[in-house]
């Protein structure tokens, strides 16, 4: 028969057992998130994340962009209309991209806390735009995409705002990305003068900034087709989400 003292004794190493046991028990090591800014902003996106801590201070996420077509601001639409007066009649702007990112996390409590991420990053985006000048009843149109591939740093931090629910968000990411553009101009016009339409098109597009003055314009078929060689641009990221964690 056990005696009081070893029942006692027994009793209380169980309990620290429990107690260390809990303590132990891992944090949840699977976040999956949504970005509300990209909701809410004319951005021809909705950025998804999904974040794997496969360690205690690392963790591996990748940011998606899944395309939603949405009006393109007037600050990049206007850059391709050939008249300044001209009605929009299609308005057409969407982004995909995706950035994989390897973390690594400064305390050991991934996949939360301040973060310090090497990445590399894919985007397009792409537009679709009909005008109409006031002159006459002709349509010009403008079909293109401009995208390519980068690799950089970020820095962030992830904080708790409930048991199962974070804030991420990375503060900074600087990166150098390889980009080219591919652009078509058509009229509706039957009797336009493609190399009067050619120049109006190249005038235009040349005050475009950063990519403008790379630009090769010609034509070809019934169009105006316009392009740049690969081009080596910097970019900066910031990023916010909501994520679920387990």
């Amino acid at each position: 028969m056990k005696s009081p003292a070893s029942s006692l004794t027994l009793a209380f190493c169980l309990f620290f057992a429990v107690e260390i046991f809990a303590q132990q028990k891992p944090e949840p090591s699977f976040a999956i998130g949504i970005a509300p800014f990209s909701l809410l902003l004319p951005s021809g996106k909705v950025n998804l994340r999904g974040e794997w801590a496969y360690a205690g201070n690392k963790s591996l996420s990748l940011l998606v962009a899944v395309p939603r077509p949405t009006p393109a601001p007037n600050l990049l639409g206007n850059q391709f209309d050939l008249e300044d007066d001209a009605s929009t009649s299609v308005n057409r702007f969407t982004s995909f991209g995706a950035t994989l990112e390897h973390r690594f996390y400064l305390g050991q409590n991934a996949p939360r806390g301040f973060y310090f991420a090497p990445y590399s990053r894919y985007n397009s985006f792409s537009l679709e735009r009909t005008s109409q000048s006031t002159e006459n009843q002709y349509k010009t149109t403008v079909k293109g995409t401009f995208g390519g591939f980068g690799f950089g740093l970020a820095a962030g931090v992830q904080f708790r705002l409930g048991d199962f629910l974070t804030m991420d968000a990375t503060l900074a990411g600087v990166d150098l990305k390889w980009m080219n553009a591919r652009f078509n101009y058509s009229t509706t016009d039957p009797e336009a003068d493609l190399s009067a339409f050619r120049d109006k098109v190249e005038e235009t597009v040349s005050d475009i900034p950063l990519i403008g003055s790379k630009l090769d314009v010609g034509v070809d078929g019934n169009a105006v087709k316009v392009r740049t060689p690969g081009l080596l641009m910097p970019g900066y990221r910031f990023n916010l989400t909501v994520n679920y964690v387990f």
